[in-house]
């Protein structure tokens, strides 16, 4: 499968061949642990190297329609029904477009801990 390679510090916008596998996404990313950021409408999100903002120096960074700064290579790449990797629907000129240089910039890690309890789902009420 085709997915799109977004490289910061070549700024470089380019489809490669990949299986799509975690595997294969490691090998690219050249990373352990991988997260999935700047999920889209049409189902195509990024998938960025988990620990970039630890690396120091931290790479070169990008945003993307606004999400970011994303630090590092990034994948673009699809979904499908059964959640599976797949080719994104945004091509390389769309992607291309998306897309704003950062750079050398210094983004401090923050984590962010949601538990159930944080929503205010709606209760039954019992009668």
């Amino acid at each position: 499968m085709k997915l799109i390679k977004i490289d910061p510090q070549a700024k470089t916008v380019e489809a490669i061949e990949t299986s799509g596998t975690l595997a294969e996404m490691y090998r690219v990313l050249n990373c352990r642990m991988i997260d999935v950021c700047a999920r889209q409408d049409n189902g195509d999100a990024l998938t960025v190297d988990d620990e970039a903002l630890y690396l120091e120096p931290q790479p070169a960074a990008f945003f993307y329609k606004g999400y970011g700064p994303i630090h590092g290579v990034a994948l673009l790449a699809g979904c499908d029904d059964e959640g599976e990797t797949d080719e994104p629907i945004t091509t390389v000129e769309q992607a291309t477009r998306a897309i704003e240089w950062v750079g050398e910039v210094h983004t401090k890690p923050v984590l962010f801990i949601v538990g159930f309890n944080s929503f205010p789902f709606p209760t039954a009420s019992r009668s």
